[in-house]
């Protein structure tokens, strides 16, 4: 998960406020989408196959893993690979479409979510080398993306724009610390590549999936983001009967904390490189205090975050692993896409 200007700190959760969560949620919402199938899609990218950061062997299996699932959903799976010259590493950007109408020159929703883990070695300071699987940032929401294109596929019937499927590599900032200049690597490339292919100006709206599945689920307003597209992510909170866990971040005691620390509302990551090209995009995220102590200070010096109970702070520590994670909040997540379909087709085939 790359940087951002949404920023806090909390406690540990607790089981009772996990209780509270999913209670005042309505419990598990109802939908499509096998929430323990996406949960074993993280168990194989975090657990068996482990560290994947760019370049890495265990990012192209990661890759072979999404590919080989794909082929089993009877779906095509399209490989988008490219050396990036700086490192010279190679992007494997991988990508499936599901047709609509006019699949060939028609209007395109594209979904996407980054599928690398942060680089936690060979770093300068020591406090950045540990472990790190990336099972909520970076196995999460790939996972959903993979129910995403079953569900969608079998829906009847079936929609009339072309979806496209797409996982991310090289999100992460090489350095530890965030480098504009190294991150976002593979959505760049593959944006020059829609570009070069004249499929960019098909692609009418981007959603993207980060920080996916901890257990006390909740999904955070961002400054970058396209604001009808987070409107129909709001209306289909509330279809779920999930209102309560859609965009209470960053509320006003966290946007008093931006003002005061001249600080712009926004999250970077790979939806602002799809809306530099054009696109309305979106970001579907849990980060709002989700950074812990050290790292908070490591990027803000000379200021203290406000404080929050009952989230957990694993972003970018080796405590980002599967066993914070639920079933129900995967579900949740790719329920609330299924959700908001409708609406996101209207929306791609509005004449602009």
């Amino acid at each position: 998960m790359p940087t951002a200007n949404v920023r806090a700190v909390g406690a540990a959760r607790g089981a009772a406020l996990l209780l509270l969560a999913l209670a005042a949620c309505g419990g598990p919402p109802a939908g499509p989408v096998n929430g323990a199938a996406a949960l074993e899609h993280v168990r194989q990218l975090s657990v068996v196959i482990g560290e994947r950061p760019f370049g890495s062997d265990g990012l192209a299996k990661a890759a072979d893993y999404i590919s080989a699932e794909i082929r089993k959903l009877g779906l095509d799976p399209q490989r988008h690979e490219v050396v990036d010259e700086p490192s010279g590493k190679t992007i494997r950007n991988v990508y499936t479409q599901i047709g609509g109408k006019n699949a060939e020159t028609g209007p395109i929703l594209m979904l996407g979510a980054h599928y690398d883990s942060k680089l936690c070695s060979g770093h300068a300071d020591a406090a950045h080398n540990f472990k790190f699987v990336g099972a909520i940032d970076g196995g999460g929401a790939p996972a959903v993306l993979l129910e995403l294109a079953r569900v969608i596929k079998a829906q009847t019937p079936p929609l009339e724009v072309s979806v496209w499927l797409y996982w991310i590599d090289a999100e992460e900032s090489i350095d530890f610390q965030w480098n504009s200049e190294r991150a976002l690597i593979g959505s760049k490339a593959f944006t020059k590549w829609l570009g070069k292919e004249k499929v960019l100006p098909r692609v009418k709206a981007f959603v993207l999936l980060d920080l996916l599945g901890d257990a006390n689920y909740k999904v955070d307003r961002d400054g970058n983001s396209h604001k009808e597209l987070q409107e129909i992510f709001a209306r289909a909170g509330e279809k779920l009967g999930c209102s309560d866990r859609m965009y209470q971040f960053p509320g006003a005691r966290e946007l008093q904390w931006y003002r005061d620390n001249g600080r712009p509302w926004g999250i970077t990551d790979d939806h602002n490189v799809f809306t530099d090209c054009g696109v309305p995009s979106v970001l579907l995220i849990d980060f709002e205090h989700r950074i812990g102590k050290q790292r908070w200070q490591e990027m803000n010096p000379n200021s203290s975050p406000p404080d929050a109970e009952g989230y957990a702070q694993w972003w970018h520590t080796a405590e980002d692993t599967i066993d914070r994670m639920s079933a129900d909040s995967l579900a949740f997540a790719g329920n609330l896409v299924c959700a908001a379909l409708p609406d996101l087709q209207a929306f791609v085939l509005k004449k602009r």
